[in-house]
């Protein structure tokens, strides 16, 4: 009958002392719910496995979108350092597509430098940020522009969606722009910009949105159409390749559980959280790859006008100064390809790599941690109750009477004192 579940276990115990009434799990599969009188045998509840835990409330769920936001925007901010400041050396003679060449190099900036070498820029980074986050906000509550879609969408909903990512980007270029300069300048030979530069920064050029062009600075609304088309793109294909790996890892989970003899209708939690993050972790890969060419053009242009120095990457050493003078978006790309090959367009591949190794590692471990922090939710087992004691507990309970009377089978407790 419905709802005896729930008291099984203290019908099983009804005739015995509540200090008897202990679990102890290495018994359990023996006892089958009952005191075996005479042994050292107790009575175990049902063992929780980490694997069929899908109650999220045992572990928040926003614990690991904290982690995948702190190893975006944290822990691998010294790699995307690392990365702009080989995207805007025009003059390098390292491209540094491959991950080894830069340890040398890193360790050497370190000597010459402070341990923050590789963080500068971090505070301006996480202000562009929240702003983005900010003006979707604003912007979603104003217009009737969704700010999340799902598979249920229309394509009206879809459309206003990208639309709302579109002005978003729009709005916030300007600071993006300063944001870039403070993470490739070098400290030695640059003013450590304060906390709230960027703003400054970003209304000075948004000010000056239609001014002419005055030495090689670029007026905004240049960089304006490429930069916001490129953003577009790099969120639709992230969000692509996330549906595809998302769906690829369910058909094989799926095709596993068919072979196994057995389709399970629920998906743990452990697994779901993988999915998620994983799915997530390849579509931005898949993104930052097929665009790291226009991310290279557009940072480049961000920086072209703004006496920029750089530490130099060939050596680790010194520091360079960026002199640029592209007119747009084709120009600079055509000049990339003619004198510094198409390579040229991929200078700091390498720290793209070695930021998604990282990211790919956090992912992992935080999984493999809460996987195991299942045993923390196993009940204490309890050491049995000596022979000797046993028999004297079981001598009283004989003599002694029925104080509470036998619970009505297939009612709930509450009501049968009603």
């Amino acid at each position: 009958m419905a709802g005896t579940e729930d008291y099984s276990f203290y019908y099983s115990l009804e005739n015995s002392p509540f200090w008897i009434r202990k679990a102890d799990s290495a018994t359990s599969s023996e006892n089958d719910g009952r005191i075996q009188h005479g042994e050292n045998k107790a009575i175990t509840s049902p063992r929780y496995r980490y694997e069929d835990m899908n109650d999220s409330s045992r572990i928040p769920n926003p614990s690991f979108g904290i982690m995948r936001l702190a190893a975006e925007n944290l822990l691998c901010h010294p790699f995307l350092v690392l990365r702009r400041q080989c995207q805007v050396n025009v003059f390098s003679r390292k491209y540094h597509v491959l991950p080894f060449s830069l340890v040398s190099v890193v360790i050497r900036l370190h000597q010459r430098q402070s341990m923050t070498v590789l963080w500068k820029g971090i505070g301006s980074a996480l202000i562009v940020r929240g702003l983005t986050l900010a003006i979707e906000d604003v912007l979603s509550k104003i217009t009737p522009w969704p700010k999340e879609i799902d598979r249920n969408s229309s394509l009206k909903a879809i459309g206003h969606h990208i639309l709302l990512k579109s002005v978003s980007l729009a709005v916030v270029i300007p600071f993006y722009a300063a944001s870039v300069v403070e993470t490739v300048q070098s400290d030695i030979a640059s003013e450590k910009p304060g906390i709230f530069d960027v703003f400054q920064e970003g209304i000075y050029r948004f000010l000056s949105w239609s001014a002419p062009q005055t030495g090689r600075l670029l007026p905004i609304w240049i960089i304006l159409c490429p930069a916001v088309l490129c953003g577009t793109v790099h969120y639709i294909i992230s969000v692509l390749s996330a549906g595809l790996t998302r769906w690829g890892m369910t058909s094989a989970k799926k095709r596993s559980q068919r072979r196994q003899g057995a389709l399970s209708k629920e998906v743990s939690f452990v697994e779901a959280n993988d999915l998620d993050m994983s799915s997530r972790f390849a579509g931005s890969l898949v993104a930052d790859i097929l665009l790291f060419p226009f991310e290279t053009v557009l940072h480049r242009l961000h920086i072209q006008g703004t006496r920029t120095i750089i530490d130099n990457l060939d050596t680790g050493a010194s520091v360079i100064p960026i002199l640029t003078r592209y007119d747009g978006f084709f120009d600079c790309w055509n000049t990339i390809t003619r004198e510094e090959g198409r390579w040229g367009l991929y200078k700091g591949l390498g720290a793209l790599i070695l930021q998604y190794a990282l990211q790919f590692s956090i992912i992992k471990g935080s999984l493999f941690t809460f996987y195991h922090m299942g045993d923390l939710f196993k009940p204490a087992s309890i050491q049995p109750v000596s022979p000797r004691n046993q028999a004297v507990l079981s001598d009283r309970q004989d003599r002694s009477p029925n104080v509470f009377p036998e619970p009505l089978r297939g009612y709930p407790l509450h009501q049968q004192f009603n």
